[in-house]
């Protein structure tokens, strides 16, 4: 078996034993356990997805979802993990939209656990349909994005200690996956003036 077979096998042994961690924290109420938990097996999974992507073998498997079931389901498994005021609107959202649910919601996770980093009071999630694209947006009240990360938005984003360049560079590559009439997802990064993460899909 080659090495990034096992590391892969590994990874999924050792994301299960961290959801064991996390049901275990949940129970105790102990939310500071329970959120780096979480945010550690939502990196294995990154992990995982991105070896798959580099072996080919990350495939959407599209349907039709609410994108504003969506944002409530992500706020409501945020909110207990933080202090902070964390907001869903769907005013704007469409009633359905063709996207795979599994990695859209991994994704806009992702972007939740970034925000509830840097996020100095209130973290708002948005799901509008703009035109024939549908926007996920994640945007937070922290020190925004670096200048660096701005200007070069189509290049690989680095690694952090945060892990942030995993998420970006998955959230591109999952961004991608999602293409139709000759249109492809995308990610675009702003600061306005907290970081604004938006995960953009074709109808």
């Amino acid at each position: 078996m080659r090495f990034a077979a096992l590391a892969a096998l590994s990874i999924h042994d050792v994301k299960n034993r961290l959801a064991l961690m996390a049901a275990r924290a949940e129970n105790r109420g102990d939310n500071e356990t329970l959120r780096d938990a979480l945010a550690a097996a939502g990196e294995l999974t990154r992990l995982l997805a991105c070896y798959k992507a580099e072996t080919g073998l990350l495939r959407p498997d599209i349907d039709a979802f609410s994108p504003a079931d969506l944002v409530k389901e992500l706020v409501a498994e945020t909110r207990p993990l933080s202090q902070l005021e964390i907001l869903g609107d769907n005013q704007f959202a469409p009633q359905s939209w063709f996207y795979d649910e599994s990695l859209i919601r991994m994704v806009l996770a992702n972007a939740l656990h970034n925000a509830l980093r840097f996020a100095r009071q209130r973290i708002l999630v948005t799901a509008r349909e703009s035109g024939d694209w549908l926007e996920l947006c994640v945007a937070d009240d922290g020190p925004g994005y670096p200048p660096e990360m701005l200007a070069n938005p189509a290049r690989p984003a680095p690694m952090s200690e945060e892990g942030v360049g995993i998420g970006l560079y998955l959230a591109r590559h999952v961004a991608a996956l999602h293409e139709n009439h000759g249109f492809r997802g995308e990610v675009s990064l702003d600061n306005a003036p907290g970081a604004v993460f938006c995960l953009k899909l074709p109808r």
